[in-house]
């Protein structure tokens, strides 16, 4: 709070906000009192963390930085010129073996001198409670700037640093762990790029940030579909339609790509696709107790994506508007540089609902589950069914939307705009099984 006055001078939002920190929460229909922090799951809750952390990026950014940042440039490196010397000695005779020799022995040096004491370089990131500074620096700079930082937690935040999670790692021999990215920085003398200007050879990657897919990812993710080392069928996604398995093990494989799309080795995740294509061909096959084979026979297909063309496995869905197909695979595994293709974290259609919410049926349906429209209908999505019901529990009259998820036990609504806008304004909804009923009364 007192972080929050000193910018803003509104007492009446001060006192809204305080009261809110100290009202407590409701859980299971049991209150529980508020003693310290912001209650988790609160709307206002990220939003007050990241300004109460404020605090800490403005002591790192105004305080360490400039501490631990000196010097223009590295020094030359002194072995790497005398090399270089006798490299023009060898020139100067036509010493061709001599020269090859030479310039083999000076890559296995750096240009500059990796630990001029005069030089040194610190830089900071955080993404709500993680955060990760790196150093140019010797190790025992590093806890210095580790206990530095523990103590302003502890002293001014009154925040415990995690010892666990809170780790010195020497970038170029290990790696990080980062927002489930493997941090590391490359080294390779045997990775050459010929300047365009001069046609000269250097060294092009070293020194630049790596980002990977962790270790240990990959069988984690391939052992969710496997059954003592073995793939076998999922045997919840049986009761759905074939487009509506296809569909599911696609966003699943989409969401995980589309994450690691700034990885250097995401090739790696052809392994996770080969587990999951064949556990939907298992499941399938188990549906229509047919065989693997079969099952590839009947939903083969080819998507082109770019230049390349892809097998698939697909099926054809008709509704009102058109054909639309739910395709397995045409996911190209190609790594994107970091801040030229942002992460599309779109939010798709929610597969894990009753059999009677099958997303087939209700995009041939096309129809505003509320008032019957077929007009430029949208899909309304919730997080969670319980988080609705805590919502509107004890409340006098619940709106009609509210009642229909509940009754009807899904997270998603099919709703045309108008009423999808009315929901998200607050504003009364029509409920079309209480109009017919009172026609049928009338």
């Amino acid at each position: 709070m007192d972080i929050l006055s000193r910018d803003i001078h509104d007492g009446r939002l001060l006192n809204l906000i305080r009261m809110g920190l100290e009202a407590g929460v409701m859980e299971e229909w049991v209150y529980h009192k508020t003693y310290s922090g912001t209650p988790q799951g609160g709307v206002l809750s990220p939003l007050l963390a990241n300004i109460y952390l404020h605090e800490l990026d403005v002591f790192i950014e105004d305080t360490l930085i400039p501490q631990y940042t000196c010097g223009r440039k590295r020094a030359n490196n002194l072995d790497y010129r005398r090399i270089g010397r006798e490299i023009e000695r060898a020139k100067a005779r036509n010493d061709a073996q001599a020269i090859h020799h030479l310039e083999q022995l000076r890559r296995q040096f750096p240009s500059q001198d990796t630990h001029d004491p005069a030089y040194r370089r610190l830089s900071y990131c955080r993404y709500a409670d993680d955060f990760m500074l790196g150093l140019i620096g010797p190790k025992s700079e590093a806890e210095d700037i580790k206990r530095a930082i523990a103590t302003f937690l502890r002293e001014k935040l009154h925040l415990e640093m995690s010892t666990e999670k809170t780790l010195i790692t020497h970038a170029r021999t290990e790696h990080a762990r980062f927002l489930g990215y493997a941090v590391s920085i490359y080294h390779a003398d045997d990775k050459l790029t010929q300047r365009a200007n001069t046609g000269t050879k250097i060294r092009s990657i070293n020194g630049g940030v790596r980002l990977g897919v962790p270790q240990g990812l990959i069988g984690r993710v391939t052992k969710d579909y496997q059954r003592n080392g073995k793939v076998v069928s999922e045997r919840r996604l049986l009761v759905w339609s074939d487009a509506h398995i296809i569909e599911t093990y696609q966003q699943r494989y989409r969401g995980l790509v589309e994450y690691y799309k700034y990885a250097v080795d995401r090739s790696c995740l052809n392994s996770v696709k080969h587990a999951m294509e064949l556990a939907l061909v298992k499941t399938l096959a188990h549906k229509y107790r047919i065989s693997v084979n079969q099952v590839y026979r009947k939903y083969r297909g080819t998507h082109r994506v770019g230049d390349r063309e892809y097998v698939t496995l697909q099926v054809v869905v008709p509704t009102k508007q058109g054909e639309r197909i739910m395709r397995w695979g045409a996911i190209p595994l190609k790594v994107v540089k970091p801040g030229n293709d942002p992460i599309d974290d779109t939010r798709h259609f929610d597969m894990w609902n009753d059999v009677r919410s099958d997303i087939i049926r209700r995009l041939q349906a096309d129809t505003c589950e509320l008032c019957g429209s077929q007009e430029n209908c949208q899909v309304h999505h919730v997080h969670k069914l319980v988080d609705l019901r805590r919502r509107w529990a004890g409340r006098r009259e619940k709106p009609a939307w509210v009642k229909r998820m509940i009754a009807i036990r899904r997270k998603t609504l099919v709703v045309c705009r108008k009423c999808h806008l009315d929901i998200h304004a607050g504003r009364p909804t029509p409920n079309i099984r209480k109009t017919v009923l009172e026609s049928r009364v009338n």
